[in-house]
């Protein structure tokens, strides 16, 4: 259901409050992952560049599958979002339970396939032989850790749909809590344990997540959560097709945008080690930047969500100029901020060797350009349009930005350009810039106003 909006129509009372309340538990976990990641990295590092290097390659393996679990969570997301503003438990609960169902029905092959092919996934980004031996030891170590992320997430969506970014954050830092720690245990050895470098990453990884699901259903026990009390419809066939409808080609997209991550990474492994090195311990600290920008991305998603679950359309679009006004700014003053202390963040990073400088200083002036882009684009995508369904442009349009503008650019101007390192790290930047066009044309158009639980409104 659709419908043209007044433009004039003025923000809700307490918007302010309400973003803050979602957006402000979502950047600090967010942030707080890419700090765990780029803890695993810097103590890897001690280990040497192929042990860094191993890291940065067998976690992008990962990140796909978490892509594809991110883009079934977030489908829940935006259906609980539209049925919370409706205050229908029962839905949202059959939902959450179908995308539970249907992303473990997805993981259980693919944690397979990743765990016994690990060597020879790892020979498609890299010929070191040290590399490819200790990425696929960090495969094994951590297969279960896609399961038990698939159960996080996908509650972690339900609950942020409904309001509580609270409890994922307070669950989120203890978790990574206990990571660091056993990260200091495994990585360097101590209290008895030896020393396991990259596979004492892994380990410490799963552990954790074990203990994350454990204190999410002991917590939503005690409380006597809506997830665990509310009824859920069996069999709605209604809600299914719905749920499927947003899920699969948001995971498709998810997925072809990881595997595209995973293409770069590949195309600077086959550039050499040290750039390899360097493009792996650059990904995380990236990832901390955009932190706030996911809190902010998520809290847009809900707050439109429920909008349009409740007709109020020209509350939505009011809402979106807002977020995408406040982005801009954001985006441009931490671009700014990064460029003029870029020095002291390569030193913090360990890049400022002889060795590393030369590729990492580059790099980082080309993503002091580029976060205002992407972060612009992250907000359009995630916070507006998918919320609306428009799923299909979407996956689409990453197509189009990244596998027939960005990769064979970049590609070209590794291997057949012959360019340095800054330049080939900068060709990266024309898939964003392709993609803010597209969407921001496709925003103007607003067909991404839809109200999606009409069609699932009978309960079967």
């Amino acid at each position: 259901m659709t419908t043209t909006p007044n433009t004039h129509t003025a923000l809700p009372v307490g918007l302010f409050s309400r973003v803050a309340k979602l957006a402000f538990p979502v950047a600090i976990q967010s942030a707080l992952v890419a700090i765990l990641a780029l803890a695993d990295v810097l103590m890897v590092s001690d280990f040497g560049q192929a042990a860094t290097a191993s890291v940065g390659i067998a976690s992008k393996w990962h990140f796909v599958a978490i892509m594809i679990m991110a883009g079934l969570a977030s489908a829940n997301g935006v259906l609980v979002s539209q049925y919370w503003g409706k205050n229908d438990k029962v839905h949202a609960k059959t939902v959450t339970v179908q995308a539970m169902k249907f992303g473990a029905a997805i993981m259980v092959p693919v944690t397979f396939i990743i765990t016994f092919f690990a060597p020879q996934i790892m020979q498609l980004q890299t010929n070191d032989f040290q590399v490819i031996e200790q990425g696929a030891q960090y495969l094994w170590y951590s297969f279960p850790v896609l399961i038990l992320t698939h159960i996080i997430i996908t509650t972690e969506s339900s609950l942020r749909s409904s309001g509580d970014a609270l409890l994922p954050l307070i669950l989120g830092a203890i978790t990574i809590a206990i990571n660091i720690a056993l990260n200091f245990l495994l990585i360097k050895g101590g209290l008895g344990i030896p020393a396991m470098g990259v596979a004492g990453a892994a380990l410490a990884t799963t552990i954790a997540r074990f203990a994350q699901v454990i204190m999410m259903w002991a917590v939503l026990a005690y409380r006597q959560h809506w997830l665990l009390t509310s009824r859920a419809i069996p069999r709605h066939q209604t809600l299914w097709m719905t749920y499927r409808k947003l899920a699969i080609p948001h995971s498709l997209n998810a997925m072809l945008w990881a595997l595209g991550t995973l293409t770069y990474q590949v195309i600077f492994g086959h550039m050499g080690t040290t750039e390899l090195a360097v493009f792996s311990m650059i990904g995380p600290f990236e990832s901390l930047l955009y932190a706030v920008f996911m809190g902010i991305s998520v809290a847009c998603s809900v707050l439109i969500g429920q909008s349009l679950g409740r007709d109020e359309f020209d509350v939505a679009q009011a809402m979106t100029k807002f977020f995408i006004k406040f982005v801009i700014i954001i985006g441009i003053g931490v671009g700014f901020c990064l460029y003029i202390n870029h020095t002291y963040v390569l030193a913090l990073l360990n890049l400022d060797t002889p060795q590393y400088l030369p590729y990492a200083q580059p790099a980082m002036m080309v993503m002091s350009v580029g976060i205002s882009f992407r972060m612009l684009n992250m907000i359009i995508i995630n916070g507006i349009l998918r919320t609306g369904g428009e799923n299909l442009f979407c996956l689409r349009m990453d197509f189009i930005a990244m596998w027939m503008i960005g990769i064979p650019l970049t590609a070209y101007g590794a291997f057949i350009g012959e360019w340095s390192f800054g330049a080939v790290y900068l060709t990266m930047l024309a898939e964003e810039v392709v993609k803010l066009s597209l969407c921001f044309n496709r925003y103007l158009k607003q067909r991404w106003l839809n109200n999606l639980t009409v069609q699932a409104q009978p309960a079967i």
